[in-house]
């Protein structure tokens, strides 16, 4: 134990006797070397500021980039939802329109049908009014003299 005593007693005595040996040197006038240690001190510490204040502006940067992303991710989120709100809404709008196009389908159909039935009708009402020209042009003489009598009788009811 007195041996690690005087060892540590040792190396303490010489750690003290260089750092007074070190502040002697320095504080002796004239030395170049001396010049060149504070202009490589002088610039160390400038190196150190200037990295210091890199990484400072580094670091607020990095977190001005994590903002953005986590923005940007946000917004991608909602532009997502937004996108398949409406394809869910087209969705359902075209449903809606191929509802509306198969009964235009049938009602176009019903309407060809109803036009074919009153086509039809036009025909047979038409065959049925020439018809009745027809034989109304030859009516009897007979005929013709009762509908002038019932024409000067009532002069309301003229003209059949």
């Amino acid at each position: 134990m007195t041996e690690l005593l005087r060892f540590l007693s040792a190396l303490w005595r010489a750690i003290v006797g260089a750092v007074a040996d070190a502040l002697e040197w320095v504080c002796k006038p004239g030395s170049k070397l001396k010049v060149v240690c504070a202009v490589l001190a002088f610039g160390c510490m400038v190196s150190g500021l200037t990295a210091y204040e890199r990484e400072q502006r580094i670091e607020a940067l990095s977190a001005q980039v994590i903002k953005v992303q986590a923005g940007w991710e946000a917004d991608a989120k909602r532009l997502q939802a937004d996108v398949t709100d409406r394809d869910q809404r087209l969705a359902g709008v075209a449903t809606a329109l191929r509802e509306e196009a198969e009964k235009l389908e049938v009602l176009k159909a019903e309407s060809a049908a109803a036009l074919k039935a009153m086509a039809g009708k036009i025909e047979a009402s038409e065959k049925d009014a020439t018809t009745w020209r027809g034989r109304y042009e030859r009516r009897p003489d007979t005929c013709k003299a009762a509908l002038e009598l019932l024409d000067s009788a009532c002069p309301a009811l003229k003209g059949y």
